[in-house]
């Protein structure tokens, strides 16, 4: 009888032991998530950390590497970081097999019970970046709680030189002398003086060539001439006896010299024989204009403010004064432009150019020739056609090579 008792001790012990087994499996897999969840949360906020710093130390992206789990961007200082999408959740364990089936009658084992249900798939991985967008000038990363980063990407070196025309005679290489340019300025007055009835030529430098166009009254026109003069009275020297004059500056954009164009081309007949002033590449080789630098002169400034010419307008928010550049591809006197550009040397009736602007002229494309014009808005038209001097300031004219 008491072994009996042993007996069954022992078997009820088994069977508890037995009882209180437990799979833990299903809580490991939550718990190597989430310790894989801290992980990559670390890395997002590393390289949110990288993006930061990226911006605030003026770094450009060099490169864009697209991968399983994101993108790799690389920056201008050669250090690199990786963005990451969130990750597929792991596939859940499968179910348990089934329990194998009674015996049969005839002592044949039963079939084994078919496998359990695979268990659920997990949940998508955490990350703090939604999207990532290449464009040719920046990479656009936004955020998951809608917050957008932008970093610009480096621009390709150019494959191409840039020639100025500065007009000063310190870059000069032609050979027409160490003064060339500065022969060119009067030195008895602007107006009257005999100026813009010259051609020049950038020989040796940008190629470009200037030569004056006779206008409907018998005076040359195109380029009103090389100069130095500048001012800032415009009411007492904003006049013709000024007409060489730039307003508000104090020299050329880099130096001391620069250029003065005048003539137009309208349909009152009194502008320049319907042939607009250009400058063209002496050598006929067509090149991009990268751009130049504009302003108004005194004469301009003075006459947009005072109405032209005696007229009685009165500048609205709808008035304008613009110049028109024509780029050409042939030096075919019936040539027609092949595109154009503008510069508002007045906009919206208020905003005057009143210091050296930088005009970009590359969308005109690969040119022979460039041709200006100068067009004011109706208001500014009277019973003579544009009721404003045609003029404007430019220097430093930037030629790829």
């Amino acid at each position: 009888m008491k072994k009996f008792f042993i007996f069954c001790v022992v078997a009820l012990a088994a069977t508890a032991f037995t009882a209180c087994e437990y799979d833990d499996s299903d809580l490991w897999n939550k718990v190597n998530s989430l310790e894989q969840q801290v992980t990559d949360n670390s890395a997002d906020i590393a390289a949110l950390s990288a993006l930061i710093d990226a911006m605030n130390n003026g770094k450009t992206i060099t490169g864009v590497e697209s991968t399983d789990e994101g993108y790799i961007l690389t920056f201008s200082d050669g250090t690199k970081v990786t963005l990451r999408h969130g990750k597929d959740g792991q596939n859940g364990t499968n179910g348990k097999d089934g329990a194998d089936g009674k015996d049969g009658a005839d002592g044949k084992d039963g079939a084994d019970g078919k496998d359990g249900a695979d268990g659920k798939d997990g949940k998508d991985g955490d990350s703090i970046f939604e999207s990532i967008e290449e464009t040719d000038d920046e990479v656009i990363i936004t955020l998951t709680d809608g917050r957008v980063i932008i970093l610009p990407k480096k621009k390709a070196e150019a494959d191409y030189e840039l020639r100025v025309l500065t007009f000063e005679d310190a870059d000069y290489v032609g050979s027409e002398g160490s003064t060339y340019w500065s022969d060119f300025i009067p030195t008895s007055g602007q107006y009257g003086s005999g100026h813009g009835s010259y051609s020049w030529y950038d020989e040796g430098n940008t190629e470009l060539l200037f030569y004056p166009v006779m206008g409907d009254f018998g005076y040359f026109a195109g380029h009103a001439g090389i100069s130095n003069y500048v001012g800032t009275d415009w009411e007492n020297e904003g006049n013709y006896m000024y007409d060489l004059q730039a307003y508000n500056v104090t020299g050329g954009h880099s130096g001391e010299n620069f250029n003065t164009h005048f003539g137009y081309v309208d349909n009152s007949g009194y502008g320049m024989n319907n042939t607009l002033p250009s400058f063209e590449f002496d050598d006929g080789v067509a090149r991009v204009i990268d751009h130049m630098w504009v302003t108004n002169t005194t004469y301009v400034y003075n006459q947009l403010q005072a109405a032209g010419f005696g007229s009685t307008y009165v500048l609205s928010d709808e008035s304008t004064f613009k110049i028109v550049a024509y780029g050409y591809d042939s030096l075919d006197e019936d040539a027609e432009p092949v595109a154009s550009t503008e510069f508002y040397l007045l906009e919206k009736g208020k905003k005057f150019v009143t210091e050296w602007t930088k005009w970009d002229l590359s969308s005109l494309g690969e040119v022979v020739k460039v041709a200006f014009n100068l067009v004011g808005s109706e208001d500014m038209v009277g019973d003579y056609g544009l009721a404003v001097p045609a003029y404007f300031a430019y220097d430093d004219v930037a030629v790829r090579f």
